[in-house]
């Protein structure tokens, strides 16, 4: 049961890449309509995401309202599951685009692969399946105070590192793939970090206090030094 929690697990973590380098759809003849349907379902996907994440919903559904291993395995299954579906559903968009040239696809796939290593920067296999609940670890880096605060290596330099390597490699992305459906799910996933940013760091605040206000006042910058 762990070693096959563990292959999903990883594959959750590949999946949103996976997706931005195999590319969105885009058809210049498609209906205009089709942003407002991949818009729409984006949301949903969020909101799914957001509500799983609040305090009450955990209590409400698990019986306490900090993470704990099991929470945290369905949620890591629901996330590539919705993520997937969206993948699958999303429908292509029109609008502008530009040759695929094979040199800057390249760069892409390298600044991809960059962005991809700067999401995992300090991390191991083993702490990302004890931070995702594997069966028979313990869970780690939780917005509550029952597991430690991150405030080393890529930390030291950014509140988020993570997003920040997500954002990077999601727009790396539209140089393999040049037109408008890429550039619309690089942005609305990008955004989604960016807004999801706030609503953590209030709950880290509440769950944490001093220690977490603290870190803010030691790491001023979000994502990006000198910028946000």
């Amino acid at each position: 049961m762990a070693q096959l929690y563990s292959l999903i697990a990883l594959i959750s973590v590949m999946a949103v890449p996976a997706a931005f380098v195999m590319g969105f759809r885009y058809d210049a003849n498609a209906p205009w309509s089709n942003y407002a349907f991949d818009v729409g379902a984006f949301v949903v996907f969020m909101a799914i995401h957001y509500v799983m994440l609040l305090p009450g919903f955990k209590n409400a559904v698990y019986g306490r309202p900090h993470s704990t291993s099991s929470e945290r395995r369905i949620y890591v299954i629901v996330s590539i599951v919705t993520w997937i579906l969206l993948y699958y559903v999303h429908r292509p968009v029109p609008g502008p685009a530009l040759p695929e040239l094979f040199w800057v696809q390249f760069i892409g796939v390298c600044c991809v692969f960059a962005g991809f290593l700067m999401f995992f920067e300090g991390t191991t296999i083993g702490f990302l399946l004890a931070f995702m609940g594997r069966p028979g670890t313990e869970l780690s880096h939780s917005a509550d105070s029952s597991t430690p605060l991150m405030t080393q290596g890529s930390y030291a330099s950014v509140r988020h590192p993570m997003y920040r390597g997500a954002v990077t490699y999601t727009f790396a992305s539209v140089l393999i793939h040049p037109h408008a459906g890429q550039v619309l799910f690089a942005a609305m996933v990008a955004l989604g970090f960016v807004v999801f940013i706030p609503f953590e760091e209030r709950a880290l605040i509440k769950a944490r206090g001093a220690e977490y206000l603290d870190y803010m006042q030691v790491v001023r910058f979000r994502i990006v030094r000198g910028v946000w």
